[in-house]
């Protein structure tokens, strides 16, 4: 099992990073590869066995994301599965602690390399590209809530 981690401190409260991380009308925000969030305002996502679908760009093609909630602690954790085409399924954890005044935030992606040739492309490049996702997102929202601090729209 791969198992890849990124923490961050971000300026902002456990409450109003948790609120906004977890609203899935900001999802295209800061979600990197994201090209469409079908009905985010009807996605339901908060109690164990919510589904959503979320098109990203993928192997630079359109793919479509299917995502099931398995856990949903306010203010503490989130922890979902995700399945898309040509790829493994993806255990993912949200982890939210307070860390002083602020949100230290992190990113948890698990996944079994297949079998086969197909394995080999897992450890050799989904690991690399899922640490990516995880920089690139934790980039977008310390970008955001530090324009939010900072009083500039967002």
């Amino acid at each position: 099992m791969r198992r890849i981690e990124v923490t961050r401190v971000l300026p902002v409260s456990v409450r109003d990073g948790f609120d906004f991380i977890t609203d899935v009308r900001n999802w295209e925000r800061y979600w990197p590869s994201v090209l469409e969030l079908p009905d985010p305002a009807e996605t339901p996502w908060s109690q164990a066995g919510d589904r959503a679908k979320v098109v990203v760009e993928s192997r630079g093609r359109p793919v479509e994301m299917s995502m099931e909630l398995h856990e949903f602690r306010p203010y503490e954790c989130v922890a979902y599965r995700s399945t898309q085409e040509g790829l493994p399924d993806f255990g993912h954890e949200r982890h939210f602690r307070e860390k002083n005044g602020q949100l230290e935030y992190q990113l948890v992606i698990e996944f079994e390399p297949r079998r086969g040739p197909a394995g080999l492309v897992d450890r050799l490049f989904v690991a690399r590209a899922a640490r990516r996702a995880q920089i690139e997102t934790m980039d977008n929202l310390e970008r955001i809530f530090k324009e939010r601090s900072a009083g500039t729209a967002v």
